[in-house]
């Protein structure tokens, strides 16, 4: 079975449907279980860990326009916490639901939004990292009152929840020291007024 060099997971999640192509009506159980990819495929926070292993179980339909392919993706992604850079994982359950044409049944400017079969192969790679990357957290959290890091030092404020700087605005720092010196004066300038 040719592969395809822009298929995510190695053409792994290819599959031959040559049985189920004019046959409409017939079926066939697909499982496969894969390693994630070790590169950045998914572009998004939250991704498989390298060689973390995804579960694909679907089902390829024949229908008159082509090959219907439904079923589930389910693995574990890891991440950082988006406040706290602390490690994160989520469980995840991907819903697959593609209707891969015939070439033959698609007209030639419909071809550009529409998924193709070639060589009489399903390939379940593209769907499976979309729903992925579509289903995973963009900002996780590792708890939902994570407090993070400080803004001006990075400290971890779930080590002491006090910790806090004095800030002043570089536009008012000349002002700084102004009332420091009325006080040392013996009041305000009302009070001498």
């Amino acid at each position: 079975m040719p592969t395809n060099p822009d298929s995510p997971f190695d053409g792994a999640l290819r599959f031959d449907a040559v049985d189920l192509i004019g046959k409409p009506g017939t079926h066939r159980a697909v499982e496969r279980t894969v390693p994630a990819p070790a590169r950045d495929d998914l572009g998004v926070a939250m991704q498989p860990a390298p060689g973390e292993p995804i579960e694909v179980a679907a089902e390829l339909e024949s229908v008159v326009e082509g090959i219907y392919a439904h079923g589930t993706a389910t693995t574990e992604l890891v991440g950082e916490c988006s406040r706290c850079l602390d490690p994160v994982t989520q469980d995840i359950a991907v819903r697959l639901d593609e209707l891969f044409l015939f070439p033959e049944k698609v007209k030639a400017d419909e071809r550009e939004d529409a998924v193709l079969m070639e060589d009489d192969i399903v390939d379940l790679g593209p769907l499976v990292r979309d729903g992925l990357a579509v289903e995973a957290e963009d900002r996780p959290l590792c708890r939902p009152d994570c407090p993070g890091l400080c803004p001006q030092c990075g400290f971890r404020m779930e080590d002491d929840p006090e910790h806090h700087h004095e800030v002043i605005d570089d536009r008012f720092a000349a002002l700084q020291g102004f009332f420091d010196d009325d006080a040392a004066e013996g009041g305000t300038r009302e009070d001498r007024g």
